[in-house]
């Protein structure tokens, strides 16, 4: 049973940080919902993961690619 209320925790955390300062609904705590809502908080983790890997990869390009721009201006 440690594992379920965990998985509450977990849960109750998640939805604290997607809701901010605003109240979180009602839902009713049961083995099915927080199951769910806890499948829900991991893939909602793994695609923050994923977008920050994307933006970080941007980051890096558009910095390269400024580089590129000002070896370029020098050039003409």
């Amino acid at each position: 049973m440690e594992a379920q209320e965990e998985k509450e925790a977990q849960v109750a955390a998640w939805l604290k940080k997607i809701f901010g300062d605003h109240p979180i609904p009602q839902y009713e705590v049961n083995p099915r919902t927080t199951e769910i809502l806890h499948h829900l908080s991991e893939r909602n983790r793994v695609r923050d993961r994923d977008v920050c890997l994307v933006i970080e990869d941007l980051k890096q390009k558009a910095s390269e690619y400024e580089s590129e721009v000002t070896v370029s201006h020098w050039d003409i």
